[in-house]
């Protein structure tokens, strides 16, 4: 940032409205920026990127929203697994292992989330509901993303 004293400024007025088109400039008096003169280009470009930066952090915290909420749901589901009788949860577990099987068959899934989800759902249920809303060798939030309990009712 170029940086003029308030003398200079005064006698080099042109040459501060060049210098300002280009970036801002800090006017100085006793040592210290008073004041910063910028174009109206330049300060609009700087606004639209700020505004820009404010988009992408709300867009990331609507998207941590919603892992959270998904998280949440694989807490609750894992948790039923591991209340439910018996024979529920063998209904359940049958129905997310369809689920995954018709992904596999159709072509309706990535080959990763099949296999990923095909091998938790082949784990014992204390397992299964642990790994559910683990981090899963970093495919936690993928698989929650992706998930064969999408729809299904404890």
């Amino acid at each position: 940032m170029q940086q003029f004293s308030s003398t200079q400024a005064k006698q080099n007025f042109g040459q501060l409205m060049k210098a300002s088109a280009l970036a801002p400039v800090a006017i100085e008096r006793h040592g210290k920026v008073q004041a910063l003169v910028m174009s109206p280009d330049f300060h609009e470009a700087a606004r639209a990127a700020q505004d820009l930066m404010a988009e992408r952090r709300l867009a990331r915290l609507q998207q941590a929203g919603i892992e959270k909420d998904r998280l949440i749901r694989h807490h609750r589901i894992a948790l039923d697994l591991l209340t439910v009788e018996p024979a529920q949860r063998a209904g359940l577990i049958q129905q997310a292992r369809d689920t995954v099987d018709r992904w596999r068959r159709e072509q309706l899934s990535s080959r990763d989330y099949v296999d990923r989800w095909a091998a938790l759902l082949a784990l014992p249920v204390q397992e299964l509901a642990k790994e559910m809303v683990a981090d899963a060798d970093g495919w936690g939030t993928a698989l929650r993303q992706n998930s064969p309990w999408v729809g299904l009712r404890t």
